[in-house]
């Protein structure tokens, strides 16, 4: 019998009215990277943070060295050598990158914190993940994927043998992807096991070499990356064939229901100028750092214009806050969903209505009765996967979160709803669902805006497609069935 680098048997791990953990059973040797996939909610995160000592398991085991252990802190989990670079970056944005390496592990002389030693060792290590980079800068100050290589540099100065990546792509250009990448095969090299949480199949099967397969809390399958196929991938994910999401044409009304004329904000954007009919799915394509996110914040009245002029449903408006946006019926879904787009600690209830409490007062009181009438109209309407209206909003998958958040502006009327990176760390099955909420939104006369990383995405759902890059407006496609994200591409570097 083959002794694994870790074991977890028969891991067991229930929250009220779910069983996230139905005795799972997860193997890893040292010098593999293992992908661990499934759809939203199959518990792959959860059997994670078992690991890490985020949660406490009700059953199981886990064996690490052949040795039986038990994490009850992720900093027991350090000292184990056991490091986690989770989706949402837990770094301290104000601290400079070598602070942040070496958080909880400074270097001293004496009493005292050795701060040129810490600043030279850092530097030593953010060398040997291939990044030139003053450490003394603040993590603030760089981009998501120097933010996630200063995470995994925190855990190699623990001297983790087993390093967790979660979703660790989902911010990343193909450049930066392709930069991870080179660093997880080197780290491989010298014998760490890596284990990647990711919903992107084609980076499965370029990087790993085996894949585990969980679906509903259950273990499904574990195997050589090389032996199973991407649909066979799904297949066992979903327990049944899940079709490919197709391109659907639309017709699209000639109205003009958006226009932004000469748009300028600094050094974000500069002189932009489109226009988006109503109805229309309007799709924004790009590399990171091409302006798309600040334009549309811009739009919404996060930041404020330098210059430009801004006419909605064929008026001229002046926007300065997103309470004067949601006021003129437009609405945000933001990147960053668990962040700025939803209230963890309150209900599916009370993150629908949050809103739209106004509809239920009367004298100055809530009648949560009709709250809870109108979300559980939204439960059913978008087949959100919850076993109640009460159920905390964090407790949900990426994908039926992102539905709870639609609802809340599909009950609000709006007329124009901005989704940027509407299903990143959405599984494939999730995403589809997402496509036809939009589209069916559409269909109702909501005017949607889809900023979007992924170029396939855009080409399967956006009726046009407007491409930027380092802030200016590059041009606009409509998309056919024969164009590939390479076309996008072109236009954005050209």
């Amino acid at each position: 019998m083959t002794e694994y680098l870790l074991s977890m048997n028969q891991i067991v791990k229930q929250f009220p009215g779910t069983l996230a953990l139905d005795h799972v059973d997860f193997n890893l040797n040292a010098g593999e990277v293992m992908a661990l996939i499934g759809e939203n909610g199959a518990g792959k995160s959860t059997l994670m943070n078992v690991l890490m000592g985020v949660l406490q398991p009700d059953s199981g085991e886990i064996i690490l060295n052949g040795e039986k252990i038990e994490n009850k802190s992720p900093y027991e989990a350090l000292q184990k050598k056991i490091g986690m670079v989770p989706q949402e970056l837990n770094l301290v944005p104000e601290l400079s990158i070598a602070e942040n390496i070496f958080l909880g592990l400074h270097q001293k002389k004496g009493r005292r914190m050795d701060w040129g030693q810490t600043t030279v060792k850092a530097k030593e290590m953010m060398e040997k993940l291939e990044v030139d980079i003053d450490p003394g800068i603040k993590v603030s100050e760089v981009s998501a994927a120097y933010q996630q290589l200063v995470s995994i540099a925190r855990t190699l100065v623990f001297g983790s043998n087993i390093i967790i990546l979660d979703e660790p792509t989902a911010s990343l250009t193909l450049n930066e992807t392709e930069h991870l990448f080179r660093n997880v095969r080197k780290l491989k090299e010298e014998g760490k096991a890596i284990i990647i949480i990711t919903h992107h199949l084609d980076e499965v099967q370029e990087i790993s070499d085996r894949v585990t397969i969980m679906r509903d809390g259950k273990f499904v399958k574990a195997c050589d990356t090389k032996d199973i196929s991407i649909d066979e991938m799904i297949y066992h994910m979903a327990n049944q064939k899940v079709e490919k999401n197709q391109r659907v044409e639309r017709k699209v009304s000639d109205e003009i229901f958006l226009e932004v004329k000469n748009f300028s904000r600094g050094r974000e954007f500069k002189d932009i100028n489109f226009e988006v009919k109503k109805g229309e799915i309007y799709g924004v394509a790009g590399l990171v750092g091409a302006g798309r996110t600040e334009l549309f914040s811009c739009i919404y009245g996060l930041t404020q214009k330098d210059s430009g002029q801004l006419f909605f449903d064929g008026a001229e408006i002046t926007i300065h806050s997103p309470a004067e946006a949601i006021a003129h019926g437009i609405g945000l879904v933001p990147e960053e969903r668990r962040k700025q787009g939803m209230f963890p600690v309150l209900s599916i209830c009370e993150n629908i209505m949050m809103l739209n409490y106004d509809k239920v007062k009367s004298k100055g009181k809530i009648n949560f009765s009709k709250a809870k009438e109108i979300a559980d109209h939204h439960i059913e309407a978008l087949r959100i996967k919850t076993p109640g209206a009460d159920t905390l909003i964090k407790n949900l998958s990426g994908g039926n979160q992102q539905k709870v958040i639609l609802g809340r502006w599909m009950e609000k009327n709006v007329k124009l709803l901005i989704l940027d990176e509407p299903t990143r760390g959405i599984d494939v099955r999730a995403k589809g669902e997402i496509y036809k909420l939009v589209r069916e939104m559409a269909d109702m006369g909501i005017t949607i805006i889809v900023i979007s990383s992924e170029m396939d995405e855009l080409l399967t759902i956006a009726d046009r497609i407007m491409i930027m890059n380092a802030g200016s407006l590059k041009g606009v496609l409509t998309p056919d069935e024969d164009m590939v994200r390479e076309d996008l591409l072109k236009v954005a570097l050209n």
